[in-house]
C-alpha cells in the first residue's frame, strides 16, 4: 500500500475519532474555522504532506482548510480560497466538487485533459464529526487515478489481442482436428478398399437422423467424429481375417468382435473424443440386448450408437461388399421395419422411414 494511502487511512481515522483533527492555526494561513483551535504536529505535517489533493468544507460549505496539493490544482494561494464559498472557488474546477456538496458520503470519477492527455481523477467524500458526534463539514480527497487507468486500457488491449490469438489458434486447431479424422478415416478406407466412401456416406445420414431428432450443437459434432471412426478398432483385425472372403470361423470372429473395445481404448485417452467414442463403442449394440462388446439393451445403449447403427446397415445393405450383394431400396426398408425393436431402437427406425419417405435419405 502507499505511503500516501496509509497516512490518508490515518488522517481520516482521525477525524472520526477526534472530531477536529484537521482544526489548527498556522501562520502562513487565516483559517477562519480552525482559528482558535490547535492540532498535533505529525498530523498537520500529514495533511500538508499528502500527494491526493484535499480540502475540507465547513457546515455551510466554505473552504474551512485546504491542502498544498489541492492549493497547486487549483493555482491559488491559501489566501484566495480560505473561508471562501466552495461553489465560487470550485466553479471551474474539473472534479466535480460543486456537485457534492450536500453529500456526507460518496465517490465519484472525473476525466479531463491537460496538453492532449486524459487526466482521470477519484473523489471521495467523508463527514467531519466533534466529539458529539456532530458534523462539522465534510472532507473532499482528489485521487489521481490516471496510471491506473491507463493501466486498464493497456490491459484490455493486450486481452483483445489475446484473444484474437486465441481464435486463430483455436481455429488452426480445429484445421487440425478435421484433418487428422480425414486422415484416419483415409487410412482405413485405403486398407478396406471394399468400404470406400462408407465412414463419410454413414455420418452424413447420421447426422440428418440426429438433427431431426433434436440433437444439436456438439452433440451433432460428436456424431459427425465417431461416425468417421467408427471402425478405428478394425486396425487391429489382420488382414487375412479382414479380407477373408468367405465365413469366419469362431475364434476369427471373435478376433473380429474385439474391435469396438480397440476403438474405445484408442480414442478413450483423448479428451476432445469423450462423447464421440460412444459410436466406435457402442454401434454393434442392439436393441434387444443382443449385441457386442457389453450388451447392452435399450436406452443403456448411448442415442448416438442407436443413431448410427441404423445409418450404418442402411449403408452397408445398400452397396456390395465381398460377402454380400446390395440389396435394393424396398428391402432394406422392410430389414429395417423387421428389425426395429430387435436390433434397432424403434424411434429411431420411425425417424429414419420418414426420412426415406420424404426423400431426404
Amino acid at each position: 500500500m502507499r505511503i500516501e494511502n496509509i497516512a490518508a487511512i490515518l488522517l481520516l481515522t482521525g477525524l472520526a475519532s477526534l472530531g477536529f483533527a484537521y482544526m489548527r492555526a498556522r501562520g502562513r494561513r487565516d483559517s477562519l474555522w480552525f482559528r482558535a483551535k490547535k492540532a498535533p504536529v505529525a498530523r498537520d505535517a500529514i495533511f500538508e504532506a499528502l500527494a491526493d489533493p484535499m480540502v475540507i468544507l465547513d457546515e455551510h460549505n466554505h473552504v474551512a482548510d485546504i491542502n498544498a496539493a489541492m492549493l497547486a490544482l487549483l493555482d491559488k494561494t491559501p489566501a484566495e480560497v480560505l473561508g471562501k464559498p466552495a461553489k465560487s472557488v470550485f466553479e471551474n474546477f474539473p472534479i466535480p466538487i460543486r456537485m457534492y456538496l450536500q453529500t456526507s458520503y460518496a465517490r465519484a470519477e472525473a476525466v479531463f485533459e491537460i496538453n492532449s492527455r486524459q487526466i482521470h481523477y477519484e473523489l471521495t467524500i467523508w463527514p467531519v464529526f466533534n466529539a458529539k458526534r456532530e458534523m462539522m463539514g465534510r472532507i473532499h480527497i482528489c485521487h489521481d487515478i490516471t496510471a491506473l487507468k491507463e493501466l486498464e486500457g493497456e490491459l484490455r488491449k493486450l486481452n483483445a489481442g489475446l484473444e484474437e490469438r486465441v481464435k486463430k489458434r483455436t481455429h488452426e486447431l480445429a484445421e487440425a482436428y478435421e484433418s487428422m479424422l480425414e486422415g484416419l478415416a483415409l487410412a482405413l478406407e485405403l486398407r478396406d478398399k471394399e468400404t470406400e466412401g462408407h465412414s463419410r456416406r454413414v455420418a452424413g445420414n447420421a447426422l440428418k437422423i440426429a438433427a431431426r431428432m433434436g440433437v444439436k450443437g456438439q452433440g451433432l459434432e460428436d456424431i459427425r467424429s465417431g461416425a468417421i471412426l467408427h471402425d478405428i478398432g478394425k486396425i487391429s483385425i489382420p488382414d487375412e481375417i479382414l479380407h477373408k472372403p468367405g465365413k469366419l470361423t469362431p475364434q476369427e470372429r471373435a478376433i473380429v468382435d474385439e474391435h469396438p473395445v480397440t476403438a474405445y481404448k484408442l480414442l478413450s485417452r483423448i479428451p476432445f473424443l469423450s462423447k464421440a467414442v460412444e459410436i466406435p463403442y457402442s454401434h454393434h449394440e442392439k436393441w434387444d440386448g443382443s449385441g457386442y462388446p457389453q450388451g447392452l439393451a435399450g436406452e443403456a445403449i448411448p442415442l448416438s450408437a442407436r443413431i448410427f447403427a441404423v445409418a450404418d446397415v442402411w449403408d452397408a445393405l445398400s452397396y456390395d461388399r465381398p460377402y454380400n450383394k446390395a440389396w435394393s431400396r424396398a428391402q432394406i426398408i422392410e430389414y429395417l421395419k423387421e428389425q426395429s425393436g430387435r436390433h434397432f431402437d424403434p424411434a429411431v427406425v420411425k425417424v429414419f422411414l420418414a426420412m426415406t419417405e420424404n426423400g431426404e435419405i
